[in-house]
């Protein structure tokens, strides 16, 4: 819940509260043990974090999930399906698991929602270096014994 603040010209203050319902669509692309990440350098903190961002109207998440990883790192991916959904600060956010389509090379893209460039870095991650992740950690958990051998994952 948000609180907005609207004042009139006759010195009156009114205050609302709503809701914020953006969905984003963030993907793990997984492949031999690793997966996609990027390294996000903002002003105060930096962080590595799997592709993803906002749905654009008009789109299906799944079209935003393959969107997002063309964008931001380049690559070509395959939706297999549906991990998980997550509720965040301004709405909602979805999980989907994919895989490279062709070629898994992958280099840095960019961030189009943003006006100041933050993306820094892109890189296939070892799954185990990465594993204590907030989103990586949750991808693991909702990862079938099948797909954690069909990717080569070990812990």
């Amino acid at each position: 819940m948000h609180t907005a603040f609207l004042n009139y010209p006759e010195g009156l203050v009114v205050s609302c509260q709503y809701i914020m319902n953006r969905e984003r669509v963030f993907t793990a692309v997984i492949q031999n043990g690793r997966l996609v990440m990027l390294k996000v350098d903002e002003k105060n903190r930096i962080y590595w974090t799997l592709p993803g961002g906002g749905v654009e109207v008009g789109e299906r998440r799944e079209e935003t999930a393959v969107r997002e990883a063309k964008e931001e790192a380049n690559i070509d991916i395959k939706i297999v399906r549906y991990l998980f959904e997550n509720d965040y600060s301004a709405g909602t956010e979805y999980c989907y698991l994919a895989e490279p389509s062709n070629d898994h090379e992958i280099s840095l893209g960019y961030d189009p929602e943003l006006k100041d460039q933050v993306l820094s870095e892109v890189e296939w991650k070892d799954i185990n270096d990465v594993r204590n992740d907030k989103h990586v950690s949750q991808v693991i958990k909702y990862l079938s014994n099948e797909e954690l051998k069909k990717y080569n994952i070990v812990f």
